[in-house]
């Protein structure tokens, strides 16, 4: 039987948390700000990473970096399901270290490490029981900990290292600028390059195109308007949907779930 669990909690810096069981409906590619950190309990499911497809089996870590477009479906027969969280860069610095960047880059996207796979297992256990504040922190600091020990730094060469610049500065803008109307030329030209060479490295370096980006910091931002109390209507004018039916639209493909049984969780 398909049944999606949101969770979100505001002890743990705002930590979302979603639990699939069956779920039937592909996910299409998306981001999300926050990393996706997934433990599959049983079944399998099938989904892309940089440039890749990826297969990860019962036991199985999902491991997809902040802003890194993904998608998920289900890869077998018979029920699946799987549980996910989503930290924020900010999230892992705060637990981790106040003074010192420490948010990883995932290079592998399916871990097999049974050790790992159970201390995310009793992290979700804990996180829906009753239990302190103190205890959920210490298991999620002890979790991340485990888990970024055994990752890598990815190094860049220079001329990549460039094109991530400014491809980052492009995106900054549309962040900076999220409900204007602005143009193709204006980003081009705003990191000299052609509207060509521009749209081609920012979906390589990216996933999305700069339209596609847009809409979904437009989620994100309409997220963080749900969680403040706004109304479903008042969020999809407000950040730039057509309407309601769009927004919802999007929203679910983008979260698994309706603005609606993502405003009654929060």
């Amino acid at each position: 039987m398909q049944h999606s669990k949101f969770s979100f909690h505001h002890d743990l810096g705002g930590l979302e948390v979603l639990h699939n069981i069956d779920k039937k409906t592909d996910f299409g590619r998306h981001n999300h700000s926050g990393y996706t950190i997934a433990l599959v309990d049983c079944g399998a499911q099938r989904f892309f990473r940089s440039g890749a497809q990826h297969l990860a089996g019962k036991s199985s870590l999902i491991l997809i970096n902040a802003e890194q477009v993904h998608d998920c479906r289900k890869a077998c027969e018979g029920v699946s399901s799987y549980r996910s969280m989503y930290p924020t860069p900010e999230l892992f610095n705060n637990l981790m270290d106040c003074e010192k960047n420490r948010a990883p880059y995932f290079s592998e996207a399916v871990v097999h490490n049974p050790a790992l796979a159970y201390q995310l297992h009793s992290l979700f256990d804990t996180l829906e029981s009753p239990v302190s504040k103190l205890e959920k922190q210490t298991q999620m600091v002890r979790f991340l900990t485990n888990l970024c020990a055994s990752t890598g730094k990815q190094v860049l060469s220079d001329e990549l290292a460039s094109v991530r610049c400014r491809i980052a500065l492009a995106k900054t803008y549309l962040q900076d600028n999220l409900f204007d109307d602005i143009s193709l030329v204006d980003l081009a030209n705003l990191i000299h390059m052609s509207q060509f060479h521009f749209v081609r490295c920012f979906k390589a370096q990216t996933g999305l195109t700069p339209h596609a980006f847009q809409i979904q910091h437009r989620l994100n931002h309409a997220k963080a308007m749900l969680r403040h109390g706004k109304s479903i209507s008042d969020v999809a004018s407000q950040v730039g949907f057509y309407d309601h039916s769009h927004f919802s639209r999007h929203f679910k493909k983008n979260m698994g779930i309706t603005p609606n049984q993502y405003k009654q969780a929060c």
